[in-house]
């Protein structure tokens, strides 16, 4: 008996990854990197000086659990930018002694995104919208400050995690290749910061934003 439904869930296994569809691909994205920073000091002020483009690139996977639901991970090299900029409570010109007032840092991590993906039936013959939400997990592989005298972060905090929220439409091109085009939302929730050159009344917190356009082609 037993030895029957051993063969049985095998069986069941067999035509399940036989029916599935794993699609492997490459995906390029213009990148719109910002900061969100908190910081409660009554004698100074940092601020997100702005936002700053890049891009990304990176090797996807895409494995069919449903009909119109797949799970989607891969490993994304990830450029970051965090842009501060310090000025006085009271008096902007005044600065921390050794701080510059705009500084910028370039990071770069490997990302882990962990996802699912949500597809409509055929709006158009072979195109289809979808829907992607879950998470990714990245691990900071290089930091550097754009310039040698920009050094108020000594440290940064080695990996970071964050929420990931896409719409986009895919289009088959041919029996196994399928293009693709996406916006999405990453929102970071772990402070970047490590350690600071200079103390603050309290702890300086930045988290990243990232808003990118992935154009990809899938296998």
């Amino acid at each position: 008996m037993r030895k029957n439904v051993l063969l049985l869930l095998f069986l069941i296994s067999a035509s399940f990854l036989s029916q599935a569809q794993s699609k492997l691909g490459l995906k390029f994205s213009p990148v719109i990197s910002s900061s969100r920073i908190t910081l409660t000091d009554s004698t100074y002020d940092v601020n997100a000086n702005g936002t700053r483009g890049t891009f990304s690139i990176g090797l996807i996977y895409d494995h069919q659990i449903a009909e119109t639901y797949f799970f989607s991970t891969g490993l994304i090299f990830m450029p970051k930018r965090t842009h501060l900029q310090v000025r006085g409570e009271n008096n902007p010109t005044s600065i921390p002694v050794g701080v510059n007032p705009n500084e910028t840092y370039k990071l770069q991590y490997l990302q882990f995104p962990v996802t699912l993906k949500l597809y409509t039936n055929e709006i158009v013959p072979d195109g289809k919208i979808f829907f992607q939400v879950g998470s990714a997990l990245e691990f900071l592989v290089n930091s550097e400050p754009s310039r040698e005298d920009y050094d108020l972060v000594e440290d940064f905090t080695v990996f970071d995690f964050a929420v990931l929220l896409g719409t986009g439409y895919e289009y088959r091109v041919g029996v196994n290749t399928t293009l693709f085009f996406e916006v999405s939302y990453q929102r970071g929730l772990i402070n970047q910061i490590k350690a600071l050159r200079y103390d603050f009344q309290e702890e300086l917190l930045i988290k990243s934003n990232i808003v990118a356009l992935d154009f990809g082609i899938k296998f």
